[in-house]
């Protein structure tokens, strides 16, 4: 008998149960298209967080790579970067003055060979020290008498590079005589 009551009921509300069908239907509808554009961006953006992550990974891994290499080449590094060699340049126009004045500039500074280029960084007043305003007597007969004045130092593949500018002195008594 209750069975026959419960079809009764469902013969006799068969409209409100299409439309409730209908409405669940059109909600779900409803639902998913207000909601699937912002879950579809979500899922785009979290695949893109996901690929920048995936880059920053490969990008750290390479820098741990090159960090270990550097490590294990340091003794290597530390050899490169000594000074080797030393040139020096020589503003002025009279070549026999340049030749003269990069010989004696290259014999002062002889003593930074083998010195460890930060060695050098750390006391950069140091070169500084022993070339400004130096006098070199060129011509002891002539009474050619040079000053030097610092103007760059550069450093490149164990190779030292100064530039010096060099001034003619006129009668002045020399103070700082480099023979």
């Amino acid at each position: 008998m209750k069975k026959e009551q419960l079809l009764r009921g469902f013969k006799k509300n068969r409209r409100c149960f299409v439309m409730f069908i209908i409405g669940v239907a059109v909600g779900a509808g409803l639902f998913l298209f207000l909601y699937g554009k912002k879950i579809d961006g979500l899922l785009s953006e979290r695949n893109a967080i996901y690929y920048a992550n995936n880059q920053k990974y490969k990008e750290i891994i390479k820098l741990k790579e090159e960090l270990n290499q550097y490590t294990h080449k340091k003794p290597v590094d530390e050899q490169q970067e000594t000074i080797k060699k030393i040139i020096v340049e020589v503003e002025h126009d009279q070549p026999y003055v340049v030749d003269a004045v990069k010989i004696k500039v290259e014999e002062k500074l002889s003593s930074f060979i083998n010195k460890s280029i930060h060695w050098l960084g750390n006391n950069p007043d140091l070169v500084e020290i022993l070339l400004e305003k130096n006098q070199i007597v060129i011509d002891p007969q002539q009474q050619l008498k040079i000053q030097i004045h610092l103007k760059y130092i550069s450093f490149y593949d164990s190779i030292l590079r100064i530039w010096v500018k060099a001034e003619e002195l006129s009668g002045d008594p020399p103070t700082n005589l480099v023979k």
